[in-house]
């Protein structure tokens, strides 16, 4: 087996009821907790809990004698470590370490003396596993220690319910303009700019393990958008490199125009579709160490991205006259903004109600209802007719 620990020095009796041998590197999980009881003359017990499981491991007697116990942030590290036997070489006896973030943790017998101190090689920092001979008490301890990480990255990426999102795709309405020719003989030119800027991203949760304290690069792809038979889904996109956390912008512009026939109303909308997905993620945590030795272990974990289709535009058109050959018609706001642009008579006051036709034949003035507001109390003064001629 590769070589991806310190080595291991274990403090205390040579000899001892029970040989135990945590290790939490294979699973990629640290130390996260640590709780130890003291007797008079050893350690009596420890406890340990490390980031990859919620479960906690006990070693000698817990629940008897004085404790202490230290719980470390995420990213924090051992800095530096000291173990004591009990002077006698029949158990160990003490145990204290300093974090780079200022933490500090020490307990030890509470009735004889700690003789000799050994400093141990923390190397990475990580404790990763715990080592030693325990039956009623600690009879002796070492910790173990990772090597210090040179990469990691995140590979064979997989997404197992991503066939299931459909739903948080949405179409998204970027723009539209719209203009008409009340004209019945000349034509109208038209134009429109504009530009939208799309953003999309991908991220990758990670734990509080080994990974937490090393940069993290990720071989995966990233769930795109894609039309199939008509429908819109989720695809995995051809694998690439990036980090943990990745972004990219695009701006599209558009510049249109043409001409509008008369007695003709256009519509030109830009639209897009947008995903936001969030769903759990499999995959491998490759480690290289210092020496170049490498390992791995399975992590899950939640991806969270923003995927757009391209930007598509289209044009619209319909006739004027349509709905007055239907008969009486409510106009659309809008449209009523170009008909006072077009009859600048009309006062601002003066909203248009509904609008007729004498007959269905083309050339046939406009007959307009009126409601004029009154100018202090907003109460309708009068209601009247205006006749538009149309050429």
């Amino acid at each position: 087996m590769s070589i991806i620990y310190t080595p291991v020095q274990m403090i205390g009796s040579s000899s001892g009821e029970t040989v135990f041998n945590y290790d939490a590197a294979q699973s990629g999980g640290v130390l996260r907790r640590i709780g130890v009881w003291a007797g008079e003359w050893q350690l009596r017990g420890i406890r340990v809990w490390f980031t990859h499981t919620t479960s906690s491991q006990t070693f000698g007697t817990a629940n008897v004698g004085s404790y202490k116990e230290f719980e470390f942030t995420d990213g924090e590290r051992i800095s530096r470590l000291s173990l004591w036997g009990n002077g006698a070489g029949t158990r160990s006896g003490g145990i204290r370490f300093f974090t780079t973030r200022d933490g500090q943790f020490f307990h030890h017998m509470t009735s004889w003396p700690l003789k000799q101190e050994y400093a141990i090689e923390v190397a990475s920092g990580l404790c990763v596993g715990l080592r030693g001979r325990a039956g009623a008490d600690i009879d002796a301890l070492g910790l173990t220690f990772l090597l210090p990480i040179s990469q990691a990255r995140l590979t064979n990426v997989r997404y197992p319910t991503l066939q299931l999102e459909a739903a948080s795709i949405h179409p998204v309405n970027i723009h539209e303009f719209y203009d008409e020719n009340l004209s019945y003989s000349l034509p109208k030119e038209w134009t429109n700019t504009g530009s939208y800027t799309k953003t999309e991203s991908a991220s990758w949760s990670l734990t509080t393990g080994i990974e937490c304290h090393a940069t993290v690069g990720v071989s995966a792809g990233i769930p795109k958008i894609a039309e199939v038979s008509g429908e819109f889904g989720w695809q995995v996109g051809v694998s690439g490199k990036y980090e943990t956390t990745w972004e990219e912008s695009e701006t599209y512009g558009w510049s249109r125009g043409g001409v509008i026939p008369p007695r003709t109303w256009l519509s030109f909308i830009v639209t897009t579709r947008r995903g936001n997905l969030s769903v759990p993620y499999e995959g491998t945590m490759e480690i290289v160490l210092s020496t170049g030795t490498r390992f791995s272990y399975a992590l899950k974990g939640q991806y969270a991205g923003v995927a757009y289709t391209r930007v598509e535009t289209r044009t619209e058109e319909g006739s004027v006259d349509a709905a007055s050959r239907e008969g009486s018609t409510n106009i659309l706001r809008s449209n009523v903004v170009g008909t006072k642009r077009s009859y600048g008579s009309i006062d601002s006051n003066i909203e248009v109600v509904t609008s007729r036709r004498r007959s269905t034949d083309h050339a046939a003035p406009h007959r307009l209802l009126l409601q004029h507001n009154g100018a202090d109390d907003g109460n309708i003064a009068d209601m009247n007719e205006l006749h538009l001629d149309p050429n």
